[in-house]
């Protein structure tokens, strides 16, 4: 999987308004670079994984899927759990699963990342890894061995921890996304097993309450790296010419292409006056810099900075726009232009300051805020998870403050997309997250949370309790009452 072409980009900048030297001198936007330091091919975990990788892909189509089908958090088709040639070759796995864990002596690190076209072979190896593991945790822990299935849960979410403290950009940021994804449902499947230990709720909860600034900086990881491996990449590989037409060409393949003039025949800019740099490096470079430390900076919070992207990003994005005018429709209309036009883009060139870097930056920055939106939706599940399991220690469904007086927590899991706790329901027992517009509505869902639902929630059925507490003392059966 290689990066796509990030033209149609300019979609989301507008829409929501309806030659080169290294620099001596150490220049501001290198404090936005990830570094990064070479793993030994001995002590990265993937050089051992690798070869184990393919025996986790089943011949048969069936139990592909049924793979699949039991990475839901929701599954209850015992079928499945009792198939026995899904069985028997999730037993065949269980050795592999055994060798794909982080050994003392080794690290986690993905390949390099070369600008747009870098491939990521690993990354759907080490969701299929997630996907067999879970499917096996979840058998196992049917099967009455609730330690094996407790630390093959543990095992999918230090995977997922490793590789979203690795990454190094938007898409493997995304991928790592989706390991964490599988191993909190693992987790939210079994907070919903009526026969879970106390021992075991309280081990998920201090694994989960460790990783409370992961998804913050996973993001602030991924931004960078971002910056560092894409847009610095396509930047440096823009051609040294003052040639404008062969800049936005290198521009529109993202540098991963050979820069082409216009055919002959069809008009072309004029090349700018002496004096006048049509793309200024360090500029470009600095602009994008300040880009991300925005995000950075709010990530300060750990919650969603929502609408930061109209605020920060568009609103830069849109000056530049504004100023490009007739440069930008001439670098992406697909109609010949017409004379006028070319004299309107040739006058943008002559007098705006690094008007090629302006045009790359509204064409190729990246849209950070549903990266955001993706990555604070699972911190929303892990507090979710800390809460749904702390009922589970105190035996019932309680307000957060009657849980902070038992010494079940030390404060209640704030909602990283609004303000103050997750909301609860006792009555019928459910936290929810307001979602990504911030408004409560009611935490209606069954907690599959599939798509962009009003709210993010996480029932918690009855039948997880025991018959004894399954409804407060003095509390009426018809009275309902929800906590905000």
């Amino acid at each position: 999987m290689c990066r796509p072409v990030l033209l149609l980009a300019l979609i989301g900048v507008i829409a929501p308004w309806v030659g080169r030297v290294e620099a001596e001198t150490e220049s501001p936007w290198r404090e936005c670079l990830l570094p990064r330091v070479e793993l030994s091919a001995e002590r990265n975990a993937l050089t051992r994984w690798r070869p184990l990788f393919p025996r986790l892909v089943p011949e048969s189509s069936v139990i592909a899927g049924q793979l699949q089908a039991l990475s839901s958090p929701l599954d209850d088709d015992a079928g499945l759990y009792n198939d026995p040639e899904l069985k028997a070759w999730l037993a065949a796995a269980a050795p592999v699963l055994s060798e794909l864990v982080l050994l003392e002596n080794e690290e986690f690190q993905l390949p390099a990342l070369h600008g747009p076209e870098t491939p990521f072979p690993d990354h759907h190896s080490l969701r299929q890894l997630a996907v067999v593991r879970l499917a096996l945790m979840k058998t196992t822990w049917l099967e009455g061995r609730h330690e094996a299935a407790l630390q093959l849960s543990l095992d999918n979410l230090a995977l997922a921890r490793a590789m979203l403290s690795t990454q190094e950009g938007l898409i493997p940021l995304i991928q790592a996304n989706g390991l964490w994804q599988l191993a909190l449902d693992g987790i939210y499947w079994l907070v919903r097993q009526g026969d879970l230990p106390k021992p075991i709720v309280i081990r998920l909860q201090a694994a989960l309450a460790n990783d409370d600034r992961l998804a913050t900086d996973a993001l602030i990881r991924a931004f960078r790296g971002e910056f560092t491996f894409f847009t610095r990449v396509v930047i440096d590989r823009l051609p040294q010419t003052r040639d404008v037409d062969l800049l936005l060409s290198s521009i529109g393949s993202l540098g991963m292409a050979p820069p082409l003039p216009p055919a002959e025949g069809e008009p072309r800019l004029a090349t700018p006056p002496d004096g006048r740099e049509p793309f200024d490096r360090e500029a470009t470079l600095q602009a994008a810099a300040d880009d991300v430390a925005g995000w950075i900076a709010a990530f300060g919070d750990p919650r969603h900075p929502r609408g930061l992207s109209a605020t920060h990003t568009y609103r830069r994005l849109r000056g530049y726009a504004e100023e490009l005018g007739a440069l930008l429709r001439y670098a992406t209309q697909e109609e010949v232009p017409t004379p006028e036009q070319i004299d309107q883009a040739n006058a943008i060139v002559a007098h705006i300051e690094n008007p090629v870097g302006k045009l790359f930056l509204v064409i190729a920055t990246s849209q950070w805020e549903p990266i955001s939106v993706t990555v604070f939706r699972r911190e929303a599940q892990r507090r979710a998870l800390i809460g749904l399991l702390a009922w589970r220690v105190h035996g019932r469904p309680a307000t957060w403050s009657d849980l902070i007086a038992a010494g079940v927590l030390v404060e209640p899991p704030q909602d990283p997309f609004g303000e103050g706790a997750l909301r609860l329901d006792l009555d019928v027992p459910r936290l929810w997250s307001v979602g990504v517009d911030g408004v409560d509505d009611g935490g209606e869902g069954n907690g599959d949370n599939l798509g962009l639902p009003p709210d993010f929630t996480w029932p918690l059925p009855l039948d997880s309790f025991s018959k004894a507490a399954k409804k407060p003392p003095g509390r009426s059966g018809n009275m309902r009452r929800r906590i905000r």
